[in-house]
């Protein structure tokens, strides 16, 4: 059953779906053909023997004292049929004297009434099952006027032989009927999944490296809008897999140029016998493996930013105690490398994220600042709540980078010419993909003195409403 109503066969289950219905109503038709069978074979059979009946009732009379009926051949002629049914008949006194016909032959006490004022009742005669009638006939006598009564009674073959007629024919029909509908439905259905089976089959027969779009026209409307789903998803995995394949390019070639120059460095180490050089080349490697290991942690980072937003159930957070504890925490390395940090924030700025990717975005901004602003800077990191977004700003009055240049720092491995050394050009991109998985983004303004480098990110507002209903990549849409 379970592949008929099912997740089974779409065939089948369309199949089952509009042939059922089907054989329901034949059920139920057929149950009423029998009905309709059997009382229009009783109506007959009635009226034979109510013919039969009035027939012999004309024919009582009075003679020599007594009743006496002559019963004329045409009253049984009525029943001839191929079934051979047998025929009683009786005729009766007042007193219930028999006065011809077949002993035996009786009514019962009391006898419903039919619509046209007869007597009909189901007996048995002898050994045989017969349907009767009693017609009661008044005659006239030199005493007065007397009742007699006559019973006719029939077997019952040939009414079993007419209902099994009316009713199996009709049946026959009707389930003819149903068996052409199934086929053509069947035929139906088949013709109409063909393109659903060529839809599948280009599916199949698809490169795993082709992402082309595949044409909706060719299906029903309703399979449409699914399609269309499906070349939706298809661009999608494209667009991911394509930078995914630039991102392995580049994470290649960042690591590859270090893992050389570390060859390099050690190879040099190798072969000299000055203990300086040595601890020069050693000082080199631990300062590649410093950097490498910066770069290691952002690529695995950035790589992880999917994931942490699956594994890390939104809540509404307040961004300025967020941002507060990692300007605490950074206060310390920017005064070693000569930087300044402000802070400044509005009291009340809920939106909803994963506390640990809101963590990561302060931490590389801070980062950003901190290797790459310039000792003798000044930065100011501010939260804000507007209407619908938190803005989180981080400007500075450092070395800046040039114009042409700020569109692209949000692009995966793009430095700025002014960029502190061992830098890897992730942490912006970070930052912008892990705003855009929030529902918000990033942006590059000028800084509002003109000198210097500014960062804003915006975050959707966590409302009341929005802290139950809304889920995590619909917080955009509010």
């Amino acid at each position: 059953m379970s592949g008929l109503f099912g997740a089974g066969s779409l065939r089948l289950n369309l199949i089952a779906w509009l042939v059922a219905p089907g054989l329901v109503v034949l059920a139920v038709s057929a149950w009423l053909s029998y009905n309709s069978a059997f009382r229009l074979s009783t109506l007959v059979t009635d009226r034979q023997l109510t013919s039969s009946a009035r027939v012999i009732a004309e024919q009582i009379g009075y003679s020599g004292g007594k009743l006496v009926a002559v019963i004329p051949p045409a009253a049984l002629e009525l029943f001839a049929t191929d079934s051979h049914d047998e025929v009683a008949y009786a005729v009766m006194d007042p007193y219930g004297g028999l006065v011809a016909g077949y002993p035996g032959l009786d009514a019962p006490e009391t006898l419903p009434v039919s619509d046209d004022g007869q007597r009909y009742f189901e007996t048995m005669f002898r050994t045989e099952a017969m349907r009767a009638t009693m017609l009661r006939q008044p005659v006239i006598t030199p005493q007065g006027t007397v009742v007699a009564t006559v019973i006719v009674g029939e077997t019952q073959k040939a009414r079993h032989e007419l209902i099994q007629s009316l009713w199996l024919r009709g049946f026959v029909e009707q389930a003819l009927v149903v068996l052409a509908g199934a086929v053509f439905i069947w035929i139906g259905i088949s013709r109409q999944l063909r393109p659903l089976l060529r839809l599948r089959q280009e599916v199949l027969d698809r490169p795993a490296d082709r992402f082309e779009p595949f044409d909706p026209l060719p299906v029903q409307s309703e399979i449409r809008p699914l399609v269309v789903a499906l070349n939706s998803h298809m661009d999608r995995l494209r667009l991911q897999l394509e930078r995914q394949r630039r991102f392995l390019d580049s994470a290649a070639h960042q690591l590859r140029t270090p893992l050389a120059i570390m060859k390099t460095q050690v190879g040099y180490a190798l072969r000299t016998r000055e203990a300086a050089e040595v601890g020069l080349a050693l000082r080199e490697v631990d300062g590649n493996l410093t950097s490498m290991a910066r770069l290691t942690n952002q690529l695995l980072t950035l790589g992880s930013v999917e994931h942490d937003r699956q594994i890390a159930p939104p809540e509404v957070i307040q961004l300025n105690a967020a941002v507060r504890q990692a300007v605490m925490e950074a206060a310390g390395r920017a005064l070693d490398n000569g930087i300044e940090l402000a802070f400044d924030a509005d009291s009340d700025t809920p939106i909803l994220a994963s506390a640990v990717l809101v963590k990561e975005v302060v931490a590389n901004l801070l980062d950003n600042v901190i290797h790459h602003a310039g000792s003798g800077t000044t930065a100011t990191v501010a939260v804000r709540r507007s209407v619908n977004d938190v803005l989180l700003r981080v400007e500075d009055d450092g070395r800046g980078v040039a114009a042409e240049e700020r569109p692209t720092l949000l692009e995966r491995f793009r430095r700025g010419r002014t960029a502190g050394p061992g830098g890897s050009g992730l942490g912006l991109s970070i930052v912008a993909e892990i705003a855009e998985s929030l529902g918000g983004a990033v942006e590059l303004p000028m800084p509002r003195g003109g000198r210097g480098f500014c960062v804003v990110v915006r975050l959707p507002i966590a409302r009341s409403e929005v802290a139950f209903a809304m889920l995590p990549g619909e917080a955009g849409d509010s």
